[in-house]
């Protein structure tokens, strides 16, 4: 049985908005922690990670998503964080200043359908686009005040308008991404 990392996502496509977080990533504080910068290409607000998941399972993904009906929306993006904490950085991302309900509903519509295929909705979603990973932290208040400077940066808006199911290729240089199928706002 063929499988392929998968997840969902909503892409940010705009090149405005892509450059601005470009230059948000340039202001993180690279002596304090060594870390990877997600490519520019590579942006997206992570909506659901499978794993390893078998095609036929996507497959079926595919066809019970496309009974989500959703209408285009704005977002504002903005406000840098990090997971687990500001204070203990893993994974840095920015996040959804204006409109983050509808991101979290459009969201729980995404897991309830999921959920007749038997898989389970996640306990707790944050939106979010990772835009560092860190790899190590040589100074942990330094990178905290760091983050926490970020936080109420406004980045720009964008249109919430398909949900994409990527497939994910580790590579040493980092992951590539291809996108097998989107469902689109109507």
């Amino acid at each position: 049985m063929k499988t392929v990392r998968a997840f969902l996502s909503v892409d940010i496509k705009d090149r405005p908005l892509v450059v601005h977080i470009t230059h948000i990533q340039q202001q993180l504080d690279t002596t304090s922690a060594s870390m990877k910068l997600v490519e520019p290409e590579n942006l997206h607000f992570t909506w659901r990670f499978f794993g390893e998941t078998a095609i036929t399972k996507i497959d079926q993904m595919r066809q019970t998503l496309q009974n989500l009906v959703f209408s285009a929306f704005t977002i504002e993006v903005g406000g840098v964080s990090a997971f687990p904490s500001p204070s203990r950085p893993r994974v840095v991302w920015v996040g959804v200043k204006h409109n983050n309900d509808m991101m979290v509903r459009l969201k729980q519509q995404t897991d309830s359908l999921l959920a007749r295929l038997g898989i389970p909705p996640e306990k707790r979603f944050v939106p979010h686009a990772t835009i560092a990973r860190i790899r190590r932290i040589h100074d942990s208040r330094a990178l905290g005040e760091n983050i926490g400077a970020l936080r109420d940066v406004t980045v720009g808006t964008m249109t919430v308008d398909a949900i994409t199911m990527k497939q994910s290729t580790l590579t040493p240089s980092g992951p590539i991404y291809k996108t097998l199928w989107e469902i689109r706002a109507r």
